[in-house]
């Protein structure tokens, strides 16, 4: 007896001809598709008489072709700014990759400052930055040239998609440094994550002022925030280590005195514990999207 054909290989009557399949890529990369959703494009072509296929098959033949994701700006011609791929990169010790943005603070009356910020991913240590009126190139390049004269260059430096971000001086700087670039997918603030919790957490902070004095004022202001963020605070994805704990090597010995102290607090009290307590571990590789595609590998 022959073993039963496949379901995937069956011929089915009704599925859609070669032609008809080919067709549906071509319409989803059309201009005046761009920025819609699959759902928006299909019943947009449908009014158009351009198909006849169902929405569901639509869309199945749309997520084959890799075209279900931001589709933005990709023509069928070939040229345009294609979507581009998710970025994955890794953060196994500090120094493998930094990532940096920039922000907006309040200053007097309608003065915006711009706070440009540069963070080691692995320890969350801010490495450097930069507090102006606007985004100076020359500036940023500068910025990065000491940072890279105290730490050494990282493997990657990841960021947004931002005019400085992508200017070509800035990129042959960090490229003359051996540097990768590495960028996140337009409007997609999850591929740069690390940057925006500390955004959050420096705009969140107690003691941040609504509205800064002055330039100098929010220079002295961001100095100290930094300084104290680095070595007193415990930050929960590092363990509770502080992230200079992490960057410069010491945690090793917080987690040992940590564990030195909660041995001492079992010995003399057992009964206040279910088990020997264990101190937080040291914190592991991380990255930018690492986790997902971690998850993806263990269910492909």
């Amino acid at each position: 007896m022959a073993d039963p054909v496949p379901q995937a290989q069956r011929h089915q009557p009704a599925a859609l001809s070669e032609r008809e399949r080919a067709l549906i890529p071509q319409i989803l990369c059309r201009q005046e598709y761009a920025d819609q959703s699959v759902r928006q494009t299909y019943w947009r072509s449908f009014d158009a008489d351009l198909i006849d296929c169902s929405e569901s098959t639509f869309y199945r033949v749309a997520r084959k072709a890799g075209l279900v994701g931001d589709r933005r700006r990709l023509r069928a011609d070939g040229g345009g700014q294609r979507p581009r791929r998710k970025p994955i990169v890794a953060a196994g010790a500090p120094g493998q990759l930094w990532s940096w943005d920039v922000t907006e603070l309040r200053g007097p009356g309608q003065q915006r400052y711009k706070l440009a910020l540069v963070i080691d991913v692995f320890s969350r240590y801010p490495v450097c930055w930069h507090v102006d009126h606007g985004e100076d190139r020359r500036e940023i390049i500068a910025m990065f040239a000491q940072a890279f004269a105290l730490f050494g260059e990282p493997d990657v430096v990841h960021s947004d998609n931002g005019p400085v971000m992508r200017s070509h001086e800035l990129v042959k700087a960090l490229l003359d440094q051996g540097v990768t670039p590495s960028y996140s997918r337009p409007r997609v603030s999850d591929d740069n994550p690390f940057s925006e919790s500390l955004f959050k957490t420096i705009k969140y902070d107690l003691a941040c002022p609504q509205r800064f004095d002055s330039l100098e004022h929010t220079r002295t202001w961001v100095a100290a925030f930094m300084h104290r963020y680095a070595n007193d605070h415990r930050h929960s994805g590092l363990g509770h280590y502080t992230p200079a704990a992490v960057f410069h090597g010491t945690a090793q010995h917080d987690h040992a005195h940590r564990q030195q102290r909660l041995d001492q607090a079992y010995a003399q009290h057992p009964e206040r514990f279910r088990k020997p307590p264990k101190a937080s571990a040291l914190p592991g590789p991380t990255g930018i999207n690492t986790k997902t595609q971690a998850a993806l590998s263990q269910t492909a």
